[in-house]
């Protein structure tokens, strides 16, 4: 596994945790579009991954 799929693994899950922190302490805006990010960057990482996967190389 690719270390730019983890990267990106792990930025999904920050982002979306910090997006459900800020939305929880009442920044609902920012909270949102942090946990978008996040999982758009999850997106990303599993798309890389079903590739990876296809190609033989997991």
């Amino acid at each position: 596994m690719s270390p730019l799929t983890l990267a990106l693994a792990g930025a999904g899950l920050t982002g979306f945790a910090l997006g459900a922190y800020f939305s929880a302490t009442g920044k609902g805006e920012m909270g949102v579009i942090l946990m978008g990010l996040g999982l758009m960057f999850q997106v990303i990482s599993l798309v890389r991954l079903k590739r990876a996967k296809a190609q033989g190389k997991l």
